[in-house]
C-alpha cells in the first residue's frame, strides 16, 4: 500500500493536446467512459465523411469500394487490438449481443454449470439467468467484493466448481468496483474441467491492453463506446478459431448459409466467424470506430491504463480520508488497477449523490443501482483538477449533506439505463 499523499501525476502525455481532440472535455467534467466515453474529433470526422458519401450515393460502385474497404478494416482493426485474428473478430453492434451468442449457442443441457459473479452487469447476469430457465442450466453466483484479492476470487470459483461445468461467463473488469478479475487462472479452471469461459470485456478493451493468446479465454464480446471513445451501437464479438463451429449462431441470416436454391436444398456454413452477423451494418458507424481505435492506439494502451489508474489512485486516496464514505471500489491504493472508482455516502442517496455532482459544477458520473454507489471513471484525457472538484464536492456533501429539493437529473439517469 501507498503511504502518505502521493506526489502529483507525473507523464510523458500532453494531457491538454489530448483535451483539445475531445470536444467533451471543456463542456464538463466527464467522469463516466464505463457508460460511454467523449468522442474525438478525428471520430466525429469519419462518421460524418461516411455518412455524406452514402447520402450521395449509397450503392454506388466508388460507393460500396470505400463502404468495404471501412468495413474490412475495422474488422481488422479490431483483432489487432485484442491479438486476434480477424477470422476471429465477428463485428456487432453491443457486448450484450456476443454474451447471448455464447450462452444460447453453446448448446446448454440440464444440469449444466454456469459461473458467475456477484455485481455483474445485466447483460451478463440476465443472459444467464435466461440460460438456466430455458435449459436447466444449474447458475451459480460468487460473492465477490471491491476489497477480495484475485486470490480470493479465485478459491471461491474453485470451491464453485464441478465437473459439471460447462461455461465461467465474468466480466474482465467489473463495472462496479473496477477490479480486475484473474482470467488467466479461472481460464485455466474452466479448462481444467473441460469447459469455456465468456469475457464481457466492456470496461477493459480501450482502458488496458488485452490480449486473447494471453488471458486465453475461448469467448469475448466488448463495445466501441465505452473506453475506445467512438460510436454507440459499434462492437465485437470474439471466438477462438478452433471453436467457431461449435458455436451455433443464435440468429440467422445469408452469412450462415453455404448454399440454398428453391429446389429444396440447403447447406449452413458453420466454420467462419460471419456466421453470427445480420445483414446491414452501419458503416459510417464502423468508420468512426477505426478512426477510434487510431486514436486510442495512437496514444498508447499502457500510458492510457498508467493515466486512468494514476487518477483513480489519486482520488481515491482523498475520498476514504472523508468522514461517513464508504468505498465500493478497492480501498487499498495497491489494489486500485483501472480508472473505476466507486463509493457512498452514510448520509446521502448515491443518486441523489450523482445529481447533485452534476448539479453543482457539471460533474458526469454514474449511479451503479445494485453496488448502491456512485461511480467515477477516469481516462487518459481527464485531470487532477477535475479530480480534486469530484471530491471537494463529495466531502461536502459528506459534512453537510444535500438539499432537499428536485433533481430531476435523478429520473433522466435513471430513465437512461432503462431505456438506452
Amino acid at each position: 500500500m501507498v503511504r502518505g499523499r502521493p506526489a502529483r501525476l507525473s507523464s510523458a502525455l500532453d494531457i491538454e493536446a489530448i483535451r483539445a481532440e475531445i470536444p467533451g472535455s471543456a463542456k464538463q467534467i466527464y467522469l463516466n467512459t464505463g457508460w460511454q466515453g467523449p468522442s474525438p474529433l478525428a471520430v466525429l470526422r469519419a462518421v460524418q465523411a461516411a455518412f455524406e458519401a452514402e447520402a450521395e450515393g449509397p450503392t454506388a460502385p466508388p460507393t460500396h469500394e470505400q463502404r468495404l474497404a471501412d468495413f474490412r478494416h475495422c474488422r481488422e482493426a479490431l483483432a489487432t487490438l485484442i491479438g486476434a485474428s480477424a477470422e476471429e473478430i465477428s463485428i456487432q453492434q453491443t457486448t450484450t449481443e456476443g454474451i447471448n451468442l455464447v450462452l444460447f449457442g453453446l448448446g446448454l443441457r440440464p444440469g449444466d454449470e454456469i459461473i458467475t459473479a456477484s455485481g455483474e452487469h445485466s447483460s451478463v447476469i440476465v443472459p444467464a439467468y435466461y440460460a438456466r430457465e430455458r435449459y436447466g442450466a444449474n447458475l451459480k453466483i460468487v460473492r465477490v467484493s471491491g476489497a477480495d484479492s484475485s486470490a480470493d476470487i479465485l478459491a471461491r470459483f474453485q470451491e464453485q466448481a464441478t465437473p459439471a461445468l460447462r461455461l465461467i461467463a465474468l466480466s474482465h473488469v467489473s463495472y462496479s468496483t473496477g477490479q480486475v478479475f484473474p482470467v488467466r487462472e479461472l481460464a485455466a479452471l474452466a479448462h481444467e474441467r473441460r469447459a469455456f469461459l465468456l469475457l464481457d470485456a466492456a470496461q477493459s478493451v480501450g482502458q488496458l491492453p488485452v490480449d486473447v493468446r494471453e488471458l486465453a479465454f475461448d469467448f469475448c464480446a466488448f463495445p466501441g463506446h465505452k473506453w475506445l471513445l467512438g460510436p454507440a451501437a459499434t462492437g465485437a464479438f470474439y471466438v477462438r478459431r478452433d471453436l467457431i463451429s461449435g458455436l451455433e449462431p443464435v440468429k440467422v441470416s445469408h452469412h450462415a448459409s453455404a448454399f440454398y436454391n428453391f429446389k429444396d436444398h440447403f447447406e449452413t456454413k458453420g466454420d467462419t466467424i460471419d456466421k453470427f452477423e445480420m445483414t446491414t451494418v452501419s458503416v459510417p458507424l464502423l468508420a468512426g470506430l477505426n478512426a477510434a481505435i487510431d486514436f486510442t492506439s495512437g496514444i498508447g494502451l499502457e500510458a492510457i491504463a498508467d493515466r486512468a489508474v494514476g487518477l483513480a489512485r489519486y482520488t481515491t486516496e482523498r475520498l476514504r480520508e472523508i468522514p461517513g464514505l464508504r468505498m465500493i471500489s478497492p480501498p487499498e491504493l495497491a489494489s486500485v488497477s483501472t480508472g473505476i472508482v466507486s463509493f457512498a455516502l452514510d448520509n446521502v442517496v448515491p443518486a441523489v449523490l450523482t445529481a447533485h455532482l452534476w448539479e453543482t459544477e457539471r460533474v458526469v458520473a454514474r449511479t451503479v443501482p445494485d453496488a448502491a454507489c456512485t461511480r467515477l471513471c477516469f481516462h487518459v484525457f481527464n485531470t487532477e483538477a477535475e479530480a480534486d472538484t469530484a471530491v471537494e464536492i463529495v466531502r461536502a456533501a459528506a459534512k453537510r449533506g444535500v438539499p432537499e429539493v428536485a433533481h430531476p437529473t435523478i429520473r433522466i439517469e435513471s430513465d437512461a439505463m432503462v431505456e438506452l
